[in-house]
């Protein structure tokens, strides 16, 4: 779907659900060359450092896009960043991208959480992550769920994403909310809002989970001071603007 397509229907389902999928975002044959681009940096990063690929709920590698010509390719993809802007209904910049994989029969699942009590914004911003699927991702291989309409709960504590029960603790009513798991095709793409709780099965499946995830927020939002990887290196000060070199405006 190309982001002039976007219908007031789609949009509206975001913003009441704060998730929504888009379909064929990017071509299956574009999937495929960022997938074997992904799969390169994976490969990198296991020879590496093998003992981190023991028992994690996924890998990342963040701010790719800084580091390989192709990642950064789907990063700023027009159709992807025009798709987020119109989703949002403001400007935007890119707070962080990643490479998120889970490693094939891999038992661990990613707890429910939200996104933007983790980033060094007001959690009252708009922020939202385009996550795209680089093969189909079925839920037998770890695909996402999200709690709908959870991203009006601006309360909620940091919950870790290997703290399976966090959740069931802070908000014991939230096991009761429409779940909805979005199994996706090569190229769809779901957007989350920062604040809706979501989680990841297990990868039972015999290959690699890939997704891109490209993480938008305001492009007005300012600093508020929370330990950040991308961040901390800056020595910024409260209640500035991150530079648009590390977080450029789309």
């Amino acid at each position: 779907m190309k982001a002039s397509e976007l219908t007031n229907e789609l949009i509206d389902v975001f913003q009441s659900d704060g998730v929504v999928r888009i379909p064929k975002v990017i071509s299956e044959s574009e999937a495929e060359r960022f997938r074997h681009a992904a799969m390169r940096v994976l490969d990198q990063m296991q020879t590496e450092a093998p003992d981190n690929y023991v028992g994690k709920a996924f890998h990342q590698k963040v701010n790719i896009w800084c580091q390989d010509e192709i990642m950064r390719e789907l990063t700023f993809h027009p159709n992807l960043t025009a798709m987020a802007t119109r989703l949002a209904g403001t400007k935007l910049r890119i707070w962080h991208d990643h490479i998120l994989a889970k490693m094939p029969e891999l038992s661990a699942p990613t707890a429910f959480h939200q996104d933007l009590v983790k980033w060094p914004y007001d959690r009252k911003s708009m922020a939202l992550s385009a996550w795209i699927a680089l093969q189909d991702t079925t839920v037998e291989m770890g695909c996402m769920s999200f709690l709908s309409g959870s991203h009006k709960l601006m309360d909620v504590r940091d919950i870790a994403t290997s703290d399976q029960e966090g959740w069931k603790k802070e908000m014991p009513d939230l096991q009761w909310w429409p779940r909805l798991a979005i199994p996706l095709q090569v190229g769809d793409c779901t957007f989350h809002h920062g604040m809706t709780f979501h989680a990841a099965g297990s990868n039972l499946s015999e290959q690699w989970r890939v997704a891109h995830v490209v993480i938008f927020v305001d492009a007005s939002a300012t600093y508020n001071g929370k330990g950040h990887i991308v961040t901390d290196p800056l020595d910024l000060q409260v209640g500035t603007l991150p530079p648009d070199c590390i977080c450029p405006p789309v």
